[in-house]
């Protein structure tokens, strides 16, 4: 049991369980606040991304038509329930943060470079609280449904729904971490928006509208949840960096920045022992065979840039370093 895997043995397991599951109710997000963000959310953007779609569909019907009949017959049932889950939406979000992202650089040269302290600060803790939030929730909804460390079915009914509620909460999360990329362009940090970072911001959306649409649930768990941990210290980081300038908790943040780069990473190489376990080792996976499939070659691609940044970074490092030294003996 999920339990025994995260040390809660103290009490027995059907106790636990009891406790956990009215905890889980307790930080349930109500379906009509769900449902209200959605609302809000197709306020702003809704009527762009209608003619969005009216175009793609008129420019490539056959390939919308080919998209829409997969999406209705692989949908979930309970992903029927949840809002903001049309493919074109999804493709329209996309698009449009490559295009805003692409503009903000020649208005970034009109406009100049950009401070955003307080806008930073605050996108940060927003994003730090809502990853602490899923974290939290996503970990005591899978224990309170007696979920194993890995191998767990989506499932059905009140106990299965909270856990895809946390789900589409880490699915839209997505588009508020658009802005991590406005805020570098805004500052001029163009180096920071490398084509891993535009690749990982620009596809993540997409694959988890496609786990949260065909698999909301079971295994998915474990990828937002290791996820939404990493996000945990890195905008944490990048908050307390920002109120901290100085002073003992600037260095104890500056102690733990690597951990967010090789958290990352330890991630990703987690992620995939998990699909080969479940694609190799288990004899019948329970969670839906191409979606873990999906799930491993994505972060075999995120495992290799990253790497490659990594390595890139370094070699950087050293060239600066020895320049540096080069300037001070002359």
């Amino acid at each position: 049991q999920f339990l025994y895997f995260i040390g809660i043995q103290a009490l027995p397991l059907a106790t636990m369980q009891a406790q956990l599951l009215a905890l889980s109710k307790a930080i349930e997000m109500p379906d009509a606040v769900m449902y209200g963000i959605a609302e809000k959310t197709w306020g702003v953007f809704g009527p762009a991304a209608t003619m969005f779609d009216g175009v793609v569909r008129q420019v490539a019907p056959a390939a919308i038509q080919a998209v829409d009949s997969y999406v209705d017959s692989h949908i979930h049932p309970m992903s029927k329930k949840l809002p903001l889950m049309t493919a074109t939406n999804v493709a329209f979000a996309s698009v449009l943060y490559l295009i805003v992202i692409a503009a903000l650089y020649p208005v970034g040269q009109l406009i100049g470079k950009r401070t955003i302290k307080g806008f930073s600060t605050l996108h940060n803790l927003f994003l730090f609280l809502l990853s602490l939030y899923m974290w939290g929730g996503i970990l005591i909804t899978a224990a309170a449904n007696g979920f194993t460390l890995w191998n767990n079915a989506v499932g059905s009914g009140d106990n299965a729904w909270r856990m895809a509620k946390l789900i589409w909460i880490f699915y839209v999360s997505k588009l508020p971490e658009f802005i991590d990329t406005v805020i570098m362009m805004l500052k001029h940090n163009y180096r920071q928006v490398s084509f891993l970072h535009l690749y990982h911001h620009g596809t993540i959306f997409v694959i988890w509208f496609i786990v949260t649409m065909e698999g909301p649930g079971g295994d998915a768990y474990f990828s937002a949840m290791l996820n939404s941990g990493v996000h945990v210290v890195m905008y944490g980081y990048y908050f307390g960096t920002a109120v901290f300038a100085t002073g003992p908790i600037r260095r104890f943040l500056n102690s733990i920045k690597f951990f967010i780069t090789y958290g990352q990473m330890t991630q990703f190489a987690t992620n995939c022992v998990q699909s080969t376990y479940l694609l190799v080792i288990v004899e019948h996976a329970r969670y839906p065979k191409h979606l873990i499939h999906l799930l491993l070659w994505y972060m075999f691609t995120l495992l290799a840039l990253f790497g490659n940044f990594l390595v890139k970074n370094k070699a950087a490092a050293k060239k600066e370093k020895a320049a540096k030294k080069a300037a001070k003996k002359d």
